[in-house]
Parts: C-alpha cells; sequence; structure tokens
C-alpha cells in the first residue's frame, strides 16, 4: 500500500493488478445530460449570442442546470470583471 505521502511524489502510482479493481458507487456516478431541453437552451444561448456562467467556467454541473431549463448568463459579455481565483472565467 502507498503511503499517505504518494499524493505529494511526481512520480505516477503503479497499475493495480488485474482483477482489484470495483465499479463505482452509484452516488459517483455522472449522468449525462444531453436531452432535447439541454439542447433547446443551448440553441437559445447561441442564438441570443448569451454567454453564460455555466459554460466559461466550465462547471461541472452545467448539463442537469440546463435539462432543467435553468442557466447562469453574464450579462455584459464573456468577460468578467471580478478575477476570482477559483473560477475559470475569463476576467479582464
Amino acid at each position: 500500500m502507498a503511503s499517505p505521502f504518494h499524493i505529494l511524489s511526481n512520480s505516477p502510482l503503479p497499475p493495480a493488478p488485474p482483477g482489484e479493481a470495483h465499479p463505482r458507487p452509484d452516488w459517483l456516478r455522472v449522468r449525462f445530460f444531453g436531452g432535447e431541453r439541454f439542447q433547446d437552451l443551448k440553441r437559445l444561448m447561441r442564438t441570443l449570442d448569451l454567454h453564460t456562467v455555466c459554460e466559461s467556467a466550465r462547471c461541472p454541473n452545467m448539463g442537469e442546470c440546463w435539462e432543467h431549463g435553468a442557466a447562469t448568463f453574464m450579462i455584459l459579455g464573456d468577460i468578467c470583471t471580478r478575477a476570482c481565483g477559483f473560477c475559470a472565467v475569463p476576467s479582464g
């Protein structure tokens, strides 16, 4: 077993022996969202030339929100005026 310090090492961990891999638990699985409502909202954003925080920030929950018809868009364009260190939205 690797020491708890393996996360600090630059060397990769050795691969697990065959047969030791276990399926991911249900709560860890991510459902793919790309249904009709998602596509409709995406088309609407493109048609109206709206820039969403969801896309700019590469939000991992975007599919789920868009599938439910919710999106957060940036009213002043595609550049954010804040420069939060944790966010992927372009700032300037």
